[in-house]
């Protein structure tokens, strides 16, 4: 008997603390409504100085002016690997127009030159580091960090990033600059 007893009693306490939490009183939805959203200003995206595959130096402070996706990727991840292509397109496309993206793998070079070798890339492939990676709040692979010119943040992209909504970001950063 006793064992019957704790499932009741699990989907007792269960129903009481989901008909308190159910809906709001009316009242305070339409407060909520109309309070002004907090307002924060955007966060700078910290600044590096990294190794370019390939050879020689790339400071993102370097490229400011420029709407640029700073790309936190590694060669074993399957989405990263998938959006190659949808990357050198965007690169090419709006590269013109002041688009610049910087892909940062934390892995070594030879790794990510081995890689190249047989998927190359239109953009700029840099050697990171996982204290990068933590002072960007980078929790997996991929990460895009869209930066309008003056390098504040402007879209977090956590995991694979839709074309659609990538390319609207990037149309609106591009034309209030």
């Amino acid at each position: 008997m006793r064992p019957t007893i704790l499932p009741l009693l699990f989907l007792a306490l269960t129903l009481a603390l989901g008909l308190s939490c159910a809906a709001p009183d009316a009242d305070s939805a339409a407060e909520r409504e109309a309070a002004p959203a907090p307002t924060q200003e955007p966060r700078i995206a910290p600044d590096f100085t990294l190794p370019k595959i390939g050879g020689g130096e790339v400071r993102l402070a370097d490229s400011a002016g420029s709407v640029r996706l700073v790309d936190f990727w590694a060669t074993w991840c399957a989405p990263c690997r998938e959006e190659i292509p949808m990357l050198n397109e965007l690169q090419l496309e709006y590269r013109g127009r002041g688009f610049e993206i910087l892909a940062i793998s934390s892995e070594s070079a030879s790794v990510v030159e081995e890689f190249l070798a047989d998927h190359p890339v239109d953009y700029l492939n840099l050697v990171g580091t996982e204290e990068l990676e933590g002072e960007y709040g980078v929790m997996g692979m991929p990460t895009g960090f869209l930066l309008d010119g003056e390098g504040r943040v402007a879209e977090v992209f956590f995991g694979a990033k839709p074309r659609s909504a990538l390319q609207k970001k990037i149309e609106e950063l591009l034309a209030a600059s």
